[in-house]
């Protein structure tokens, strides 16, 4: 486990515990801001947030996340009744804080870290793709191993992103494309390896999602997923109060909305098709913090 993680969870318990408490006892205006109700709802039923920062806390490593935190803080009344539009919110944050929150905070990077340690001994000589890269914070951990690849295929739905990452990937014999993770098209090829960083939660249909992935890889390939958990069944990751603000957590169908717990993952690579379906998982016993999940083609 990154032995980080139980500590940087502590600094954003009582910030969310605050929002909650108070978006528990709001009206919401819609289905969207309902989801954010009710996830504050089970925070504060679960009881199980601190309410204070560990000692030591500056709020220095996690800047960019307090800062989505604040921005959720400052606007919550309106948000909710309605007054304040998701984009609002979002827009005050910007590209280059969701840039940071994402790619170089401990807390997201450390998915990054575990994906791209389980995928860079897997790359040479071989035909990868990239789903969802985002702001690409796991393609520059893998820059050096993705030298020695036959091709690699970075993929999201903004060129715009995929263009950005592409430009700091010298060296690398690099692609892009479009894929929608719920269809990617057959036309892309067939590779060795698939990987995603918090990007496969988002689909419509993780199983279907799943199994179609599952068609891209040759006989014996692999598929690598970074992803968050929730604390539990019944107690969520602080995470989704900001997370909340954005279309394909609140309103995923399937099982959930946002993260998946470990179990369901690697159930759902078993039923998808997928052979030798394995996890290293991060918890501190009382809280899941999420893992790596690899299977086989």
């Amino acid at each position: 486990m990154n032995l980080l993680l139980p500590w940087l969870y502590d600094h954003l318990e009582p910030f969310a515990r605050r929002i909650a408490q108070r978006a528990a006892t709001l009206e919401p205006a819609d289905e969207q801001r309902a989801y954010l109700v009710e996830v504050s709802r089970e925070i504060v039923r679960s009881g199980a947030y601190r309410q204070e920062l560990p000692r030591g806390a500056t709020g220095e490593e996690l800047s960019a996340t307090l800062t989505w935190f604040q921005i959720l803080d400052e606007e919550l009344e309106g948000y909710v009744a309605g007054d304040r539009a998701p984009g609002d919110l979002i827009a005050r944050g910007g590209g280059r804080l969701w840039a940071t929150f994402q790619a170089h905070e401990p807390i997201c990077a450390a998915w990054a870290q575990g994906t791209a340690q389980a995928v860079a001994p897997r790359v040479a000589g071989r035909r990868v793709l990239e789903l969802g890269a985002g702001t690409g914070g796991t393609t520059r951990l893998l820059a050096e191993a993705l030298r020695g690849c036959e091709e690699l295929v970075v993929s999201d739905v903004r060129q715009s992103f995929l263009d950005r990452i592409v430009a700091g990937l010298a060296g690398v014999p690099v692609v892009t494309a479009i894929v929608d993770v719920d269809a990617p098209d057959p036309a892309l090829g067939e590779f060795d390896v698939v990987y995603a960083t918090n990007c496969l939660h988002v689909s419509r249909d993780v199983d279907a999602a799943l199994a179609a992935l599952r068609g891209l890889l040759r006989p014996g390939g692999t598929i690598v997923l970074g992803e968050g958990s929730h604390y539990s069944a019944d107690t969520p990751s602080p995470l989704s109060l900001v997370l909340s603000l954005f279309d394909g957590w609140w309103d995923a169908p399937r099982r959930r909305p946002g993260f998946l717990q470990p179990g369901q993952w690697l159930a759902a690579l078993r039923g998808a098709g997928y052979s030798l379906a394995c996890a290293q998982t991060w918890s501190d016993g009382a809280r899941e913090f999420g893992g790596v999940y690899t299977a086989r083609a």
